[in-house]
C-alpha cells in the first residue's frame, strides 16, 4: 500500500521519535535485517520455478500432452514444492514458519490500520505502524496463493483429461501471471515499496524506510535484541 505512515512523528531532521516523544537518533541509512537467506533462496527459487512455468505453459503449443516443454513444465512445479520443502528442512525452519505466520494471519495491528482507512479513505496522512508486512501485503499473499492452488489443480485436471479441461488452467494462468506482475510493480516500480526489495535480494532495508512503513516490526525487532 502507497499510503503508508509510521505510527510516531518525524522532525525535519530525519530522526524518528518514538514512543513518548523520545527521538531515536540513529542514522537514517543504517540497515536492519528483513530476511534470512532461507527465506530469500526459497523465494528467488519459487520465482524461477514459476517463470519456468509459466513460460513453458505459452510456449507448449502443440506438445500440449507430451514432449520436451511438457516435461519441463511438470518438472518446474514439482521443483518449486521441492525446493520449499527443503528450505524448511536444511534452513531456520522457526524464522520461515514466524514469517509465513506473520504474512498470512491478520491481527489486530491490521485490524487497527483497516479502521484508520476506513475513517480518512481520502487521507494520505495516516499514521499506520504496521508489522512485518501490511494488509496488502497479506491480501496479495492470500490471493497469489488461491490462484497457484487452483492453477495446479487445474494443470491436474486438464494432464489428466488430455488438454480437455485447458480453458479453467488458461484463465487461472492468466489471473495468476496478472497478480505476479502487480507484485514486480510494487517491488520494482513503485517508489514507496521499492526500498523493500533490497531486503529479498541483499536481507536488509534502511531503518529509515522501515520506520515509515513497518514501524511496529521494527520496534518488535528493536525490543528483541536488547532483552
Amino acid at each position: 500500500m502507497t499510503t503508508n505512515q509510521v505510527d510516531v512523528g518525524q522532525g525535519a531532521s530525519g530522526d524518528v521519535s518514538g514512543a513518548g516523544g523520545a527521538v531515536d537518533h540513529r542514522v537514517d541509512d543504517a540497515r536492519v535485517a528483513r530476511f534470512g537467506r532461507n527465506e530469500r533462496v526459497a523465494h528467488w527459487w519459487t520465482v524461477a520455478m514459476v517463470a519456468t512455468a509459466l513460460i513453458t505453459g505459452l510456449d507448449m503449443g502443440s506438445e500440449a500432452e507430451s514432449g520436451t516443454v511438457m516435461n519441463v513444465h511438470i518438472a518446474s512445479v514439482v521443483l518449486m514444492g521441492a525446493g520449499i520443502i527443503l528450505a524448511f528442512i536444511v534452513g531456520d525452519t522457526r524464522r520461515m514458519m514466524s514469517s509465513i505466520r506473520q504474512l498470512f494471519v491478520f491481527d489486530r495491528l491490521d485490524a487497527h490500520g483497516i479502521a484508520s482507512i476506513a475513517r480518512h479513505p481520502l487521507s494520505r496522512q495516516r499514521h499506520i505502524a504496521w508489522g512485518k508486512f501490511n494488509v496488502g501485503q497479506k491480501c496479495a499473499a492470500w490471493a497469489v496463493s488461491a490462484s497457484f492452488t487452483v492453477l495446479i489443480w487445474t494443470g491436474v485436471r486438464s494432464w489428466q483429461t488430455g488438454g480437455d479441461a485447458a480453458g479453467p488452467h488458461n484463465a487461472a494462468a492468466f489471473i495468476t501471471l496478472a497478480l505476479l506482475c502487480g507484485h514486480v510493480v510494487m517491488a520494482v516500480v513503485n517508489p514507496s515499496t521499492r526500498p523493500a526489495l533490497p531486503g529479498m535480494v541483499f536481507g536488509h532495508v534502511r531503518r529509515s524506510w522501515a520506520a515509515t512503513h513497518h514501524r511496529a516490526w521494527l520496534d518488535r525487532l528493536d525490543r528483541s535484541e536488547t532483552q
